[in-house]
C-alpha cells in the first residue's frame, strides 16, 4: 500500500505540545551559532553484510535491505557504526514513489534495531527530492514534495518513536530550504533542537556555489547537518558545514570507469561491489581533504 502522495499537509501542532524529535544516538549534537564546527563523520556506502566487521562507519540503503533476510537467524550481526538511507532518489526517481509504505519502512527499521546487532545511529525519513527530473516523474511541485517529506518525518516519529529518525530538508534555492524549515516548525518540529538534520537535493549540485550557500545558511542557523550522497568535490568545498556525510560514489565510479584492482580475485568484471576498492577510495578522500578542518573519519567501531 502506498500513501505518501495522497496524504495531506502536516497538521498544525497543539499549542502546548512538545516539539517532535527522534530518538537514539547520533554522530553529532547541535552546533550553537558562532561555535567552531565539529569534525565530520563520514559513512561509507556499503551492503549490510559489511557491518559485521567494518572498521569504518557505513551507510546502508533500503535498496540493499529489501528482499534480504537481514536480522534473520542466519544474518550477520552489525558490530560497527552504521546509518540507514531510505533510498528516495533511486526509488522515487524510478517509480515515482517509495516501494515501501511508511509502516513497512518503520517496521524494517524496528526489526534492524532488535535483530541486527548494533542499532543504527540514525535512519532517514522517506523524503521527496526536488530535482526537476524527480518532480517531473511524480507530477508534484517542490512545495508538495516538501510537504510529503514533513508528513513522513512526523508520521514515523509518532508511529515508531524508538527509532532514531532524521528529518530531511529539501528545496532548490536557499529560500525554498528556509521555507521547508518553516514547514517543519509549523508541524511542531524544532530542527535546531535535533541532533541531526539531513539535507537533500544537493548531490547533483555539490560543485556549485549555490549548494555551498544552502549549507552555510542552514549551518549558520545552528543545525547539525548530514549531507546525503556527497562526493569529493562537495566534501572538499563545504564539508566544514556538515556534522556527517555519506557517499556510494566509489561504486558508481568503479562501474563507470570499469575499475578492477590488479590484486582482486572476485568474479565481477569491475570493483563496483569490492570492499578493497571502497576502502582505498575512502583513503583517497581522506588524503584529499584538509583534516581536521574539513573531514575526519571515525575508524573505531562501537
Amino acid at each position: 500500500m502506498t500513501i505518501h502522495l495522497t496524504r495531506g499537509a502536516a497538521a498544525d501542532p497543539q499549542p502546548d505540545a512538545a516539539p517532535l524529535h527522534g530518538a537514539g544516538g547520533f554522530p553529532a549534537g547541535r552546533r550553537e551559532r558562532g561555535t567552531a564546527p565539529r569534525r565530520t563523520v563520514f559513512y561509507l556506502g556499503g551492503p549490510p553484510h559489511w557491518a559485521q566487521d567494518s572498521q569504518v562507519p557505513l551507510m546502508i540503503s533500503a535498496n540493499a535491505l529489501m528482499n534480504r533476510q537481514v536480522g534473520g537467524p542466519r544474518s550477520p550481526m552489525a558490530r560497527c557504526r552504521y546509518a540507514l538511507d531510505s533510498a528516495g532518489f533511486s526509488q522515487v526517481g524510478k517509480h515515482g514513489d517509495y516501494l515501501l509504505d511508511p509502516d513497512e519502512w518503520g517496521g524494517m527499521v524496528y526489526r534492524l534495531m532488535d535483530r541486527f546487532g548494533a542499532p543504527p545511529e540514525f535512519a532517514s525519513c522517506q523524503d521527496f527530492m526536488t530535482e526537476p527530473q524527480i518532480t517531473a516523474r511524480t507530477g508534484f511541485t517542490v512545495a508538495q514534495h516538501q510537504t510529503f517529506t514533513v508528513d513522513s518525518y512526523v508520521y514515523l516519529v509518532e508511529q515508531f518513536p524508538a527509532a532514531p529518525w532524521v528529518p530531511v530538508l529539501q528545496g532548490q534555492r536557499v529560500g525554498e530550504y528556509l521555507e521547508h524549515c518553516a514547514m517543519y516548525e509549523a508541524a511542531g518540529v524544532d530542527l535546531a533542537a535535533l541532533p541531526l538534520v539531513g539535507v537533500g537535493s544537493v548531490c547533483r549540485r555539490q560543485g556549485t556555489r549555490e549548494a555551498g550557500h544552502i549549507l552555510a545558511e542552514l549551518a549558520g542557523r545552528g543545525l547539525a547537518l548530514h549531507g546525503f550522497g556527497l562526493k569529493l568535490s562537495g566534501l572538499r568545498a563545504y564539508g566544514h558545514h556538515l556534522a556527517s556525510a555519506d557517499s556510494y560514489a566509489w561504486s558508481y565510479g568503479a562501474r563507470r570507469r570499469r575499475v578492477r584492482l590488479p590484486e582482486c580475485t572476485h568474479r565481477a568484471a569491475d570493483c563496483r561491489t569490492c570492499r578493497r576498492y571502497a576502502l582505498l577510495w575512502r583513503d583517497r578522500v581522506l588524503e584529499a581533504l584538509d583534516a581536521p578542518k574539513q573531514l575526519t573519519l571515525c575508524t573505531t567501531p562501537h
